[in-house]
C-alpha cells in the first residue's frame, strides 16, 4: 500500500504510511477557515507529530489527544502546554529536540533543527518557550518525507539533503492570511519563493509538496509553481511539484 497524504491547510496534514498508521502533524483544523473537515472528522489517530507552539501548528492537537489516547512527538514548552493547559495525560508526551531519532507508534521520525520561534502564554500569563522543530519521516518503502514546520532559509537544508536524503518535502512558500496582525507590513512567509525553490533543491527532493499556505491561489503559491516550472524545464532537476487544495489527498510515491 502505497503511503497518503492529505492536506488541512497552513501545515497541516494527515499521513497514512505504509503499514496502515495514522499520524497527524500541526493539525489546526476547526479554526483554520481553509479546513475543510473538523479534528473530530479524522479517524482514530495512532500519532501526533507538533513542530512548534503557535496556535496555527498546535492547533487541535490536544482534543486529538485526548480522544484517541495516542502518543504525541514535541518538544517540552509544547508538553508543558498539552499537559498543564489542556490537560493531556503526560504519559502520551514523547518529547524530543533535534537530532534524537525515535520510534513511536511503528514509525520512525527524526526531529531536525527549525529556524523559528516557538511560544505560548498561558492562561495564568507563563510565557513557554522551546525549540522549533522539523521532522523527518519514515512513511513508506522508499519514501522519507520532510516537515519543514516554520524553518526560515537555512544552510542546514543543504545538510538535512547530504545526511537524511528525503524523497519528499512539504516546503514553505508562503505566509497564510490569517496568521498574524497587521498583516499588510508582510512581504512574505519566513522563506520567500526563491529561498523556497534553493532549500527543496539542495534537499534533493524528487517530489515539492507547496505548504503553510491557506488557498493554493495565494500569489506566493503561484509564483513558487511559475519558479519550480523554470528549473525543471531548464532539465537540472526534475521533481514533481504540487501545490494541493485544503481536503485533497494525494500518493506518496518513491
Amino acid at each position: 500500500m502505497a503511503a497518503r497524504l492529505r492536506f488541512f491547510g497552513t501545515a497541516g496534514y494527515e499521513l497514512v504510511t505504509a503499514d496502515g498508521v495514522r499520524v497527524v502533524m500541526d493539525p489546526y483544523m476547526d479554526s483554520n477557515p481553509a479546513c475543510p473537515l473538523s479534528w473530530q472528522d479524522l479517524e482514530n489517530v495512532d500519532l501526533v507529530l507538533v513542530t512548534h507552539a503557535a496556535y496555527d501548528h498546535q492547533g487541535e492537537a490536544a482534543e486529538i489527544l485526548k480522544r484517541d489516547k495516542c502518543p504525541v512527538i514535541c518538544a517540552k514548552d509544547v508538553a508543558h502546554n498539552l499537559t498543564t493547559v489542556h490537560g493531556v495525560d503526560p504519559d502520551q508526551i514523547r518529547v524530543t529536540i533535534w537530532g534524537i531519532p525515535m520510534e513511536v507508534a511503528g514509525v520512525p521520525v527524526h526531529p531536525v533543527e527549525s529556524h523559528h520561534w516557538s511560544f505560548s502564554v498561558t492562561p495564568g500569563g507563563e510565557l513557554l518557550s522551546g525549540p522549533a522543530m522539523g521532522f523527518m519521516i519514515d512513511a513508506a518503502p522508499g519514501v522519507r518525507l520532510y516537515h519543514q514546520g516554520d524553518s526560515a532559509m537555512t544552510s542546514d537544508f543543504r545538510l538535512f539533503g547530504e545526511l537524511y536524503r528525503p524523497t519528499h518535502g512539504l516546503m514553505v512558500v508562503a505566509l497564510p492570511e490569517d496568521s498574524l496582525p497587521h498583516f499588510d507590513v508582510y512581504r512574505g512567509g519566513e522563506v520567500n519563493v526563491q529561498e523556497a525553490v534553493m532549500a527543496s533543491q539542495w534537499l534533493g527532493l524528487k517530489h515539492v509538496i507547496a505548504s503553510h499556505y491557506q488557498w493554493p491561489s495565494h500569489p506566493d503559491v503561484q509564483a513558487f509553481l511559475r519558479l519550480m516550472e523554470t528549473h525543471t524545464a531548464a532539465g537540472e532537476w526534475q521533481p514533481s511539484v504540487v501545490a494541493p487544495e485544503p481536503g485533497e489527498t494525494i500518493e506518496l510515491v518513491s
